[in-house]
């Protein structure tokens, strides 16, 4: 063989790898198809790929390079139309389905992104009308996946292009009895099936009734029903994770919430509980704060049955800590994390998730070590429910807080231009301090609902700022309120943005965080509007057996954004000029005016934005 001839064949060669590297992360580059033209027009190939039909076992003759040989542009678009033609999109490919014991659909709908399995082009190639089924029964979520087509491409010898494993790339995702062929589960008697742990709520909504239920993961049943359901968090949060349950120590500080649709007529030997929403919550252990009193420190350092923090926390061996029969290690002083929260598409626009989430909140903040409610990397539309719920839960049981307002008489002493804005005199800093230590909500929420809260009772109409020229001085009582608010509002807005403010030049430092603001208070007046038309919001506590006290309106439209918590939307779908906000943890994000608003994604593909707000 010459030097001519080797090339030629090592040219033939590194055209299939780059085809097959092409096809497999289904990405259509310019670059990619000059290169497979140019190499395969130089090449003598010694044989021809060939399409075999699983289901009819029809062979399909791919054209030779001689035909495809005309010219570079033919043989490039003859490539991409047969990569076309055998690629799938799986996101319009899956379904997923919520069915009876019996596997009787109860109802069907499809995921809404479905990169987190297949890949960021969300396509696999080597099939022609492709379909992912994925059935749940509805009751326990036991999965069963099954993939179908028209026709498969075969490769015909070592080398060549493979279709995608559609099993191998899934089956990460789902338990190994989801491909099983295993029947016992159709015939099984599912009619006395009762989710795992205990019903905390029960409510009523449009004649039809609802239950929720909660169970830590240290209970095996839980841990099962979580392990099934497993894959709706990459289908349907963005940025979720599987939970990692491995470790028995770490199973006790989780908590599933199931909300469930309860048939009062199922079917014989089914089950009458059905899916609605989950969510889920870990417990994160923390020391007193410096800044509340001694005796509360000591008191939440030192348990029920009189250990000490120090004697339940991790031997130096690293082993877990040994729970006593005086003590647990849940009893240390703790902050309560809402992890995933999610209502199935076909129950959503109805109100529900705000009853899951109510019911979360009274449960996880009623232990009397528990700090505060922190939420895990909330999306826009998670935040807009938190916001709706936390703000209508603080106007209608908590009276301080109903009473909240801005003080117009704020000292002018008080107000010198090297002066500290001062915040605890616009808005009494003791009440709001007390408040928020007894609703555990967390500080930076809290801030957010009192100042929600304080400008509701400034007319729109006055909430410009080309009316307060005069500032404290204005002859208006509106306008003055309206000042201080700004001012008040301003204050926190500064202090989480401290880093990149400081670096800015006074005029300009000023400009962005008026820019800010305004976009804050546009925020606030939207959500605002969607509080007011709540006349009877749902309560936070309900009785576990029988309707809860009150029902809501589901009209505003508010619902159809509390299906999810996870990572924030697309970017695309969230433009905001706005500067950087402080996490909930503390945890800076980066971010300068412009920065769409994102949140920050542990275990993600990189760092994102956070809104500010």
């Amino acid at each position: 063989m010459d030097d001519l001839d080797l090339l030629r064949s090592e040219g033939a060669m590194y055209a299939r790898k780059l085809l097959q590297a092409k096809v497999q992360a289904v990405r259509y580059t310019e670059i990619i198809y000059a290169h497979i033209g140019s190499t395969l027009h130089n090449a003598n190939p010694s044989r021809r790929n060939r399409v075999c039909s699983t289901s009819h076992q029809h062979h399909h003759q791919l054209p030779n390079s001689n035909a495809m040989a005309d010219s570079d542009e033919e043989q490039i678009e003859a490539l991409k139309q047969q990569v076309d033609d055998w690629s799938s999109n799986t996101t319009q490919c899956t379904t997923i389905s919520l069915t009876t014991a019996s596997t009787k659909p109860i109802t069907s709908f499809q995921p809404p992104f479905t990169y987190p399995i297949f890949g960021e082009e969300e396509s696999v190639f080597g099939y022609q009308d492709l379909n992912i089924e994925l059935s749940f029964r509805a009751h326990d979520l036991r999965p069963r996946c099954t993939v179908s087509w028209a026709r498969k491409w075969e490769g015909d010898g070592e080398g060549e292009v493979k279709a995608t494993d559609i099993q191998e790339a899934i089956a990460e995702f789902l338990p190994e009895s989801a491909f099983s062929d295993d029947t016992h589960a159709l015939n099984e008697d599912t009619a006395r099936w009762t989710p795992p742990g205990e019903k905390i709520e029960s409510y009523e909504r449009d004649g039809e009734n609802y239950e929720i239920w909660v169970s830590s993961l240290a209970s095996e049943r839980a841990r099962t029903l979580v392990e099934n359901m497993a894959i709706l968090v990459p289908f349907f949060i963005e940025g979720g994770t599987i939970l990692q349950l491995s470790q028995d120590w770490s199973t006790r500080r989780w908590k599933v919430f199931l909300l469930y649709h309860v048939n009062p007529n199922p079917a014989k030997r089914t089950s009458p509980y059905e899916l609605v929403g989950f969510g889920t919550s870990y417990r994160v252990f923390t020391l007193p704060n410096s800044r509340e009193s001694q005796t509360e420190d000591e008191t939440s350092m030192t348990l029920n049955g009189g250990a000490s923090l120090e004697s339940l926390l991790s031997s130096p061996d690293g082993s877990a800590p040994q729970a006593s029969s005086q003590a647990s290690p849940l009893d240390l002083p703790s902050r309560e994390r809402l992890s995933q929260f999610l209502i199935l598409p076909p129950y959503q626009n109805a109100g529900h998730g705000q009853a899951l989430y109510n019911a979360m909140y009274t449960h996880l903040t009623t232990p009397f070590n528990v700090r505060e409610l922190t939420i895990e990397d909330p999306n826009e539309a998670f935040d807009d429910l938190r916001d709706l719920c936390d703000l209508l839960y603080l106007r209608s049981h908590v009276p301080e807080f109903a009473t909240l307002r801005i003080n117009q008489d704020v000292p002018t002493s008080s107000l010198g231009l090297n002066d500290k804005i001062p915040v605890d005199l616009i808005i009494d800093g003791t009440t709001r301090d007390r408040i928020r230590r007894e609703t555990k909500i967390e500080a930076r929420q809290f801030g957010r609902l009192v100042e929600m809260h304080t400008l509701s009772f400034i007319p729109p109409a006055k909430r410009s700022r080309s009316r307060i020229t005069r500032k404290e001085k204005s002859s208006n009582a509106d306008d003055r309120a309206y000042y201080f608010w700004r001012l008040y509002t301003k204050q926190r807005l500064f202090i989480h943005n401290r880093d990149q403010l400081i670096q800015l030049e006074r005029e300009e430092r000023g400009e962005k965080l008026e820019a800010a603001l305004d976009s804050v208070q546009e925020g606030y007046s939207a959500m605002l509007e969607k509080v007011e038309a709540r006349s009877q919001p749902m309560p936070r506590t309900g009785p576990a057996n029988g309707k809860a006290k009150t029902k809501r309106k589901t009209d505003s439209g508010m619902e159809d954004e509390e299906t999810v918590l996870g990572a924030a939307k697309p970017a695309t779908h969230r433009k905001r000029k706005v500067v950087r906000e402080d996490s909930e943890d503390g945890d800076a994000g980066e971010g300068e005016d412009g920065d769409e608003g994102m949140g920050v994604v542990p275990n993600g593909s990189g760092r994102k934005k956070i809104r500010m707000s």
